[in-house]
């Protein structure tokens, strides 16, 4: 079968296509004919080295698929050949016309949805939607900030917000076209990260309050600015560090958190996702629900050739993409 492999840690240019064995279906698996697969930033920072939970080398990228069972493996009992599911994998091997996972690795897709949209529902929209309710615990009314807004999980954060009746939505990003887009899809006030203070523009719009709930995928020396304009009682929610660097926490930041009874948080989808089931099933119900009612809309990014994984990672790795970026493997 064709895959994607990876070999020695580096930039995009280590993705190269080979030909490897189909896997074979140990008892307890499900085999999967690979239809599209999809791509998270936490694939690239694996391959650079700098994701904290580093696969083994050499490996097969890809943490989430969609595919059809094509072998069922000995003692699955609830899976039928033929069934259209979507799949997450944290072992990963997503990047191949075949994988292996568990029974419960894989839910069944409404006919309605699409293997792109189904895609972008699975690590991004839940990753949102449990940022929203899970994580953050947001109540009606209270003001967001959502950092790259106009990526994956972003892109989700702003509409999820809408629909669950939030207040102000600030979103920030780097771009006027993508400033421009966000606004489209609900933010309120999007915010140029280049400016050097622009949490000065949001202390400014809030007249001084700041904002109750900032969601941040970025980590690095951002954490000064949002800690600034975050409002009394407010949480920040760490998911990610697309800077590449971690976010530390001076003494004056640490007693300001105190005397504000602010929070800090970290959030990562596959902790949910092993421990609590049951609120990711009902998510994920949810989620589709919103989509097939026209009401949640996916925002989908590039599609590329499985052989061209290398270019969409440097695609997404050069801030050019918006939204859910695809390999198309079948």
């Amino acid at each position: 079968m064709k895959c994607i492999r990876v070999e020695t840690r580096g930039n995009s240019e280590v993705l190269t296509c080979q030909d490897i064995p189909k896997p074979d279906c140990a008892s307890g698996y499900l085999l999967l004919k690979v239809i599209a697969a999809g791509i998270n930033f936490a694939d690239i920072m694996q391959h650079r080295g700098t994701y904290p939970l580093q696969l083994p080398l050499p490996y097969t990228p890809g943490m989430e698929v969609i595919g059809i069972v094509e072998v069922i493996g000995g003692n699955v009992t609830d899976r039928r050949l033929g069934e259209r599911v979507a799949a997450v994998s944290f072992e990963a091997g997503g990047y191949a016309e075949y994988i292996t996972v568990r029974p419960e690795q894989a839910i069944p897709l409404p006919p309605e949805i699409d293997a792109h949209t189904a895609l972008a529902l699975l690590i991004q929209g839940l990753s949102a939607y449990l940022l929203l309710t899970h994580a953050a615990k947001i109540r009606s009314g209270e003001s967001i900030m959502v950092h790259a807004a106009a990526g994956g999980v972003g892109s989700f954060l702003v509409q999820l917000a809408k629909l669950m009746h939030t207040g102000d939505v600030f979103g920030t990003a780097g771009t006027l076209e993508k400033r421009q887009k966000i606004s489209n899809w609900g933010v309120d006030y999007p915010i140029n990260y280049n400016e050097p203070n622009w949490h000065k523009t949001v202390l400014e719009i809030t007249s001084g309050k700041g904002i109750d709930v900032i969601f941040d995928p970025v980590g690095g020396d951002a954490i000064t600015q949002n800690l600034s304009c975050l409002g009394v009682e407010g949480r920040f929610v760490s998911y990610g560090w697309l800077s590449g660097n971690y976010p530390a926490l001076t003494q004056t930041q640490c007693q300001s958190l105190l005397f504000n009874n602010q929070s800090v948080s970290g959030f990562a989808v596959n902790v949910v996702m092993e421990r609590h089931p049951d609120i990711v099933g009902a998510a994920l119900a949810q989620l589709f629900t919103w989509v097939q009612m026209n009401q949640l809309h996916p925002i989908l990014g590039q599609v590329f050739p499985l052989k061209d994984a290398a270019k969409a990672h440097a695609a997404i790795a050069s801030r050019t993409t918006m939204g859910k970026v695809i390999l198309q493997v079948d």
